[in-house]
C-alpha cells in the first residue's frame, strides 16, 4: 500500500467523522426547540406536563359514583337498545349499550365485577372504576374515550366551595 492510498484513507475518515458530527448536531437541534415554540407548545402536550394539570379534588368529588351490578347493566343494555339511545344507565363503562365495552373500564381495561365503584362522567356519562377515573383526571381534564372536558358550571361550583372553605374561619 502507497503513501497515496494512505491518504486517500485518511481523507475519507475525515470526511465520515465531520458527515457524523454535523449529522448529531442537526439532530440534537431538531430535538430542543427555541423558546418561542416552547410557549407555543405548552398547551398541547399533556404526557410531558407541559399543558394544563387535570381537574381538583373539588371538582372530582362532584362526580357522581355507583356501584356496578352486572344485573342492572344488562337491562339498562337491552333498555337502551330497544329506545335507540346512547347506552351507560346502569354502570357501562364505554357508553356503547349492548356492546363487550360496555362492561369494561376504559382506564385499566379490566371488566367490572359486581360491587365495583364506578364514578360517571357528568356531561358524556361514561363510567369508569373510581380509582381509575381519578387518577386520569388528576393528570388530564377529559374523558378517557371521548375526551369531552368537565362542564365548566361544574368547575365553578367546586372553584366557590373551595374558596368559601378558605375563608371559613376555624375550618
Amino acid at each position: 500500500m502507497g503513501a497515496q492510498d494512505n491518504v486517500l484513507i485518511a481523507a475519507s475518515v475525515a470526511v465520515l467523522v465531520l458527515l457524523s458530527a454535523a449529522t448529531f448536531a442537526c439532530s440534537r437541534r431538531r430535538r430542543r426547540p427555541s423558546p418561542s415554540q416552547r410557549r407555543h407548545a405548552a398547551g398541547d402536550d399533556v404526557e410531558l406536563g407541559a399543558a394544563e394539570a387535570g381537574v381538583d379534588e373539588a371538582v372530582l368529588a362532584g362526580y357522581p359514583t355507583l356501584l356496578y351490578s352486572a344485573s342492572s347493566s344488562a337491562a339498562a343494555a337491552r333498555d337502551d337498545e330497544e329506545q335507540g339511545g346512547k347506552g351507560a344507565a346502569g354502570g357501562g363503562g364505554g357508553g356503547a349499550g349492548g356492546s363487550g365495552d360496555a362492561a369494561r373500564c376504559a382506564v385499566c381495561l379490566a371488566d367490572y365485577a359486581d360491587g365495583d365503584e364506578l364514578r360517571r362522567m357528568p356531561d358524556c356519562h361514561h363510567a369508569f372504576h373510581r380509582a381509575c377515573i381519578d387518577q386520569w383526571l388528576r393528570r388530564r381534564p377529559t374523558c378517557p374515550v371521548c375526551r369531552a372536558s368537565p362542564p365548566p358550571k361544574l368547575l365553578q361550583v367546586a372553584s366557590a366551595r373551595t374558596a368559601a372553605a378558605a375563608a371559613a374561619p376555624g375550618s
